[in-house]
């Protein structure tokens, strides 16, 4: 890390303590005031809007508030970030649970006082490729991030160990009472449609321009292959928002690109193939005991720089395929016969928890702490 960066962030650390520790001391937090809190979106989403309206149901005297920010790397929300931060810590210096559902940068540049509760609601289900304080090097910044969790709440028991080690928590505090957005997912059911068949197409977001780059070069051919598809296909493609698509895009007829990832969760019932190369996304779409498919041309490469906490292959025994041309000709030739017994293995790992309570559950637990 460069020594003007260094300067930088351990300014920034000793003004947002200082902020956190002014707010506090002035007024600390209100009796059962719950905040709920994202840095990913305009709006509540997912875990936090499906938790929110359990609180916002509620005949109780709960003070419920809200802090949304999309921060995406462009300059404009940049721009916005030092203030949107400023806010957040005088949320969270009144509230006795703030609850958030990923990266929340403020968060870790303070000293934070135990009647302030954090919660934490990851976004993603499950434990297969790496993040938090489980990517190389995640613990070395002078933010060290994913710190000041108090609870953490998880879909299944079997990932505990990996959330422990990604946001460096007691495992006491890590709770598998299922997550609330796949109360959602499980009120759905599979359903059939007119028409051609509909195939998501979904790759993993990589950072910086030659990650960007190398998913746009991974599209590209899968659609060049894709074209020999004998099958009537309609073709859904779903892009990181942070990724910057080109101006202007020669798409066939059948292809539709789009990067809204609820338009991708509303999608997987009438969806009849699922391709990823590592996102969590497999986990979810296994719900609905339909085929799931890899393209994972840069398998060994994402190894060695991200990592999994499971063997990524044997975890999902789906068929994995390095070549786009390969992947099409198995959908062409082998697809109508696949033993989907791996599918529903998958299904049973990840949803251990299926009455759709999970909100429920978290709920009950939070209204303890209050």
């Amino acid at each position: 890390m460069g020594r003007l960066k260094t300067i930088k962030l351990t300014l920034l650390r000793a003004s947002f303590n200082l902020f956190y520790q002014t707010c506090y001391h002035l007024g600390g937090p209100r009796p059962q005031r719950v905040t709920f809190a994202t840095m990913r979106s305009t709006t509540l989403n997912d875990n936090l809007k499906a938790l929110h309206q359990e609180f916002s149901a509620a005949d109780t005297d709960y003070q419920v508030t809200v802090f949304c920010y999309h921060y995406d790397h462009s300059f404009k929300s940049r721009l916005g970030f030092l203030w949107a931060s400023i806010r957040a810590l005088h949320a969270l210096a009144r509230s006795e649970l703030f609850i958030v559902d990923d990266y929340f940068f403020p968060l870790y540049a303070i000293n934070k006082h135990a009647d302030n509760q954090v919660v934490q609601l990851w976004h993603a289900i499950g434990s297969l490729k790496k993040f938090g304080l489980s990517l190389p090097h995640a613990d070395q910044s002078i933010l060290k991030p994913h710190t000041n969790y108090d609870w953490v709440f998880i879909n299944s028991a079997v990932d505990k160990p990996a959330y422990a080690d990604a946001f460096d928590i007691d495992p006491e505090h890590i709770l598998a009472t299922g997550e609330p957005m796949m109360d959602q997912l499980m009120a759905m059911q599979p359903e059939t449609h007119p028409g051609p068949k509909r195939l998501l197409y979904s790759p993993t977001y990589r950072p910086g321009i030659h990650g960007e780059q190398q998913v746009l070069a991974y599209v590209q051919a899968f659609i060049k292959a894709a074209a020999q598809l004998t099958a009537d296909w309609e073709i859904n493609i779903s892009l990181h928002p942070y990724l910057k698509l080109p101006a202007s895009l020669n798409l066939p007829a059948n292809v539709h690109i789009f990067q809204d990832a609820t338009r991708v969760k509303t999608s997987m019932p009438t969806t009849d193939l699922f391709i990823t190369d590592y996102s969590s996304l497999s986990l979810n779409f296994s719900y609905f005991d339909r085929p799931i498919l890899l393209f994972t041309p840069d398998y060994a490469a994402y190894m060695a720089v991200c990592g999994f906490y499971v063997d990524y292959y044997d975890y999902l025994g789906a068929p994995h395929f390095a070549q786009a041309d390969q992947l099409i000709e198995f959908i062409n030739q082998q697809l109508p016969r696949l033993d989907l017994a791996y599918v529903h293995q998958l299904k049973a790992k990840t949803f251990p928890h299926q009455d759709g309570q999970n909100s429920r559950r978290v709920y009950q637990f939070l209204t303890k702490l209050l």
